[in-house]
């Protein structure tokens, strides 16, 4: 089993620990770039659309750069009040650095996938859509992106049901999105649970057995953070 992407909590910690899964922690300040290298963690590093600001994007930077992955960055029109001027030139500069820096990138698209869309198009990359929950542009993320997680919330937004029908086995990952995530999408605080969902749900979905569906995805994301490097604190990514 694998998240590929989570933000941290003790609780997930031990049972990653405990059920040897593997996955990417969400870093997005310096406390949290401690954290994961305190606790030798694979990690993911961005300027999140909420806190989007050229101030915090430039305090950042350094950490950009150690990043294995790059992320969760993107824009936000539903949950989050943002000018989107101000997200879209944030969002912009790090799809230029994560390009340069042949880094892979979470994305995080609400009500912005047209906007994403056509920025993405002019920086090719390896790219991973988080949790993505639109009817719309599905075929035309497919033709552009590495990879889809899959939301906790399968079975119960049709979104993530309508993206796990369309999109092929071998561009699918597993999410958590943190604790929090996991109580809203399955009303319990349960993260075996909730990954085991998802396992089950695609299995039902793609008329495949439990562990075809974990083995597959489990490959996925072992081709995703193959031979990325994790930056010691004193150390640059190249």
């Amino acid at each position: 089993m694998h998240d590929a992407h989570y933000h941290y909590s003790k609780e997930i910690n031990a049972l990653q620990n405990e059920f040897d899964i593997s996955g990417i922690c969400n870093v997005a300040n310096e406390k949290e770039f401690e954290l994961v290298q305190q606790k030798h963690l694979f990690y993911s590093c961005g300027v999140h659309p909420w806190n989007a600001s050229l101030d915090t994007l430039n305090s950042m930077f350094p950490l950009l750069k150690k990043a294995p992955i790059i992320g969760e960055i993107g824009m936000d029109s539903v949950w989050c009040d943002v000018d989107l001027k101000i997200q879209k030139e944030v969002f912009e500069k790090q799809l230029q650095l994560a390009q340069a820096l042949n880094k892979p990138v979470i994305l995080h698209t609400k009500g912005q996938e047209k906007t994403i869309l056509e920025l993405i198009r002019k920086y090719p990359n390896t790219y991973v859509v988080h949790w993505y929950g639109c009817m719309d542009y599905v075929k035309e993320y497919d033709e552009v992106v590495s990879y889809f997680t899959i939301g906790p919330s399968i079975g119960k937004e049709e979104e993530v049901t309508h993206l796990v029908k369309q999109i092929s086995m071998d561009k699918l990952l597993m999410e958590s999105d943190g604790i929090e995530a996991v109580k809203w999408a399955i009303d319990s605080d349960d993260y075996l649970a909730a990954l085991k969902n998802e396992i089950t749900m695609v299995a039902s979905l793609k008329n495949q057995s439990y562990s075809e569906v974990e083995s597959i995805l489990d490959h996925n994301f072992s081709k995703l953070i193959k031979n990325r490097r994790i930056s010691s604190p004193m150390q640059d990514s190249h």
